[in-house]
């Protein structure tokens, strides 16, 4: 049967958690694009790093406690997020179809199924209109939004989203510029023949990384790489400040969600300014090496938002117990991102669902067995330990 195996092909009963659905996909992906998704900046410390600090987290459970019907639902009304099944989320991921050819559309199918919200990505190889639809009326969802320099065209991408069906806008603000994603540059990467970003004008953005020339052929072709990677996000607005907020809320009644926020600063700014939410990440550990870890900047941002606003946190969740943890200090909902090309790559549509499914489960019993009955008990710092604190005693 191995050998059969391909693209949306694996065999979903032999996956029994997601760590084995990456390794999956591993096998039937071609390195380019399994190292697209994969990968993260430079060093890949960050990315690393975002794994690594589920370690240092201990859940202390509480025994004795009625268990008998845990309940894992949760609404989130001040993003238009209602009836999930879990405190979850699909992160926006790029370019779904690299990964299987239905892509977006598969999974955000996968995800109204589930009742899961899913986050289109500006950067998807399917056009937002078309997401809205696989997805259905009723269908969670959330628009990523990269600003862009053109204020018309950042406009009329909001509307796309606005008539698709979107609850909420996530502003990506921790990339004014691509990070180096050296995995990318040495695989040459470029979308498979016939994909396209289905929500911008490439073409449009180009020109401004067209005419690089060297002496080197080699230092060449790796600067002509990474300037095609970088041609994907031409035309994004570097000059982003907090003073852009006013416009964007000119432009749209959506509610804002500030997307790439580690710091207790930035965290405490977006809720004086009334942001809806933040998210804490830091871009799949694939913009600035070297910043932290998410599940250590995620105390930071609750302690700096102080209950004012939604906290999405995201970054390295690969486990039931990673979200469990998240929550505990502090999250709203936990997104992942990767585990989606994952999925798409071993199933499509379904692939996803059993990516949802799994987490989804493992969250459930990592819940049961820490003595939480519901989303809001989990929710509670005395549940888990960070390393340097003393355990948990509790209060009562």
């Amino acid at each position: 049967a191995m050998a059969k195996e391909a693209v949306g092909e694996v065999d979903l009963d032999a996956i029994v958690c997601l760590d084995d659905m990456e390794h999956a996909a591993q096998r039937v992906m071609n390195r380019q694009d399994f190292d697209y998704f994969a990968g993260g900046a430079e060093t890949e410390s960050t990315l690393r790093a975002n794994r690594a600090a589920f370690s240092r987290v201990t859940i202390w459970p509480r025994c004795m406690v009625d268990v008998s019907d845990v309940d894992t639902t949760t609404h989130i009304p001040a993003l238009g997020l209602r009836n999930l099944a879990a405190p979850l989320l699909i992160a926006p991921v790029a370019m779904q179809r690299a990964a299987h050819p239905d892509g977006e559309c598969a999974a955000a199918r996968a995800c109204a199924a589930h009742s899961i919200p899913y986050c289109a990505s500006q950067q998807s190889t399917t056009a937002i209109e078309e997401i809205g639809r696989a997805g259905g009326d009723d269908a969670p969802r959330m628009f990523q939004l990269y600003v862009l320099s053109d204020r018309e065209a950042t406009t009329k991408l909001i509307r796309r989203a606005e008539s698709a069906g979107a609850t909420a806008l996530c502003i990506t603000v921790d990339a004014p510029v691509l990070g180096r994603r050296e995995r990318d540059v040495r695989n040459r990467f470029e979308l498979k023949a016939g994909l396209k970003l289905a929500n911008v004008d490439a073409k449009k953005n180009q020109n401004q990384n067209q005419n690089q020339t060297g002496p080197d052929k080699s230092a060449v072709d790796a600067k002509r790489a990474q300037s095609a990677i970088a041609r994907r996000i031409g035309g994004r607005d570097a000059s982003l400040t907090w003073d852009h907020l006013a416009w964007l809320r000119s432009v749209t009644h959506l509610p804002l969600v500030l997307k790439g926020i580690v710091t207790h600063a930035d965290a405490k700014r977006a809720a004086k300014l009334g942001i809806a939410g933040v998210w804490v990440s830091n871009h799949g550990g694939r913009q600035l090496d070297g910043s932290p870890a998410t599940l250590d900047a995620l105390p930071e941002v609750v302690a700096g938002v102080d209950g004012a606003c939604v906290v999405i946190f995201d970054g390295g969740v690969r486990r039931g117990t990673d979200a469990l943890k998240a929550l505990a200090l502090g999250a709203d909902l936990v997104a992942v991102g990767r585990p989606v090309a994952w999925g798409l790559a071993c199933g499509g549509e379904r692939g996803v669902g059993k990516a949802v499914e799994l987490l989804t489960e493992e969250l459930r019993t990592a819940m049961t067995l820490a003595g939480c009955g519901n989303v809001r008990s989990t929710r509670n710092r005395e549940l888990v330990q960070v390393v340097g604190e003393r355990p948990p005693r509790s209060r009562l």
